[in-house]
């Protein structure tokens, strides 16, 4: 007699593959609806809280407080912002395109910085070249390993709420100041974070933070990454507005990407002396107003 043959079970021809895995499309679509829902929350949880401090009457505190506990609820239900963390990771996935690291990498290689920082260090008998890793602080990671295929990286990967055991928790507004040049960053990478600060005069106070982070030089990039609406639809800002306030706060434009209709827009900025007035950005000033103009905002601190 002959082995027997191990069956396996069919499954019925009405059952597909697609029934059993969901679309990636599909799984996208609801990733971003999910992401937006929070971002619409967050927007709207900070406004209550700002009518909540000048409410002119108990009758009307007790309205917003109701109004605050229905978007607390909201936010709740959507898995609180670990919930928001898990849904951004899954947005960055690469297989989606949604990896700001592969563009800051590409734009650095450009710049020369492919290899490192190869130094001359002389001794008696000879001369010794040493490769010295690119530093960076990167804001808000959602993954470790966006830069481990790149030995000429060393970066040290922060967020607010860590979703990985090698991603330091910790607030960035909270985060020492380097004590040497030593301790500064040659880059520091801020994707998707900036916008979600609750108050146009902390993204200002974020923005010096950054610049404060970096080795004083002409070399050390900040990469920038915001959705495109945050300047392109603002009554506050436009992009071009934006880069005269980058430089008040000490940054000079290097590279920009963004599609006229798209989502997302990356910006590299080198260190720089502060060039202009602050003081026209110690305030928000309508720019372009409109019905479906948004509010990002950014003040700079006195």
């Amino acid at each position: 007699m002959g082995p027997r043959v191990k069956r396996t079970k069919k499954q019925p021809i009405s059952i597909s593959s697609s029934a059993i895995r969901p679309s990636p499309t599909v799984s996208h679509k609801l990733t971003q609806a999910k992401i937006a829902t929070f971002h619409n929350l967050l927007k709207k949880r900070a406004t209550l809280k700002r009518q909540l401090d000048s409410s002119p009457s108990a009758t009307a505190s007790e309205a917003v407080s109701s109004s605050l506990q229905e978007v607390e609820l909201e936010i709740a239900e959507l898995g609180g912002l670990d919930g928001y963390q898990k849904a951004s990771t899954l947005g960055q996935a690469k297989e989606r395109g949604g990896d700001s690291s592969k563009v800051l990498v590409d734009w650095i290689k450009t710049r020369g910085y492919g290899k490192g920082d190869i130094r001359s260090v002389t001794y008696p008998s000879n001369d010794l070249l040493i490769l010295t890793p690119q530093s960076l602080l990167e804001i808000g990671a959602l993954r470790p390993d966006n830069y481990s295929f790149h030995k000429w990286i060393h970066n040290t990967p922060i967020d607010l709420h860590s979703q990985h055991p090698n991603i330091l928790e910790q607030d960035f507004f909270d985060r020492p100041l380097p004590a040497s040049e030593y301790e500064a960053f040659d880059i520091v990478s801020c994707s998707l974070v900036l916008n979600f600060v609750d108050e146009p005069l902390r993204r200002g106070e974020m923005l010096y933070a950054m610049r404060r982070q970096l080795k004083q030089k002409d070399s050390s990039l900040l990469f920038l990454v915001l959705p495109l609406p945050c300047l392109r639809n603002s009554r506050y800002l436009t992009i071009p507005a934006f880069v005269q306030l980058m430089k008040v706060v000490g940054f000079d434009l290097v590279q920009e990407r963004y599609k006229a209709n798209g989502k997302v827009g990356y910006w590299l900025w080198r260190w720089a002396e502060s060039v202009g007035d602050a003081s026209p950005w110690r305030k928000k000033a309508v720019m372009l107003d409109g019905p479906k103009k948004n509010n990002f905002a950014v003040v700079l601190p006195q």
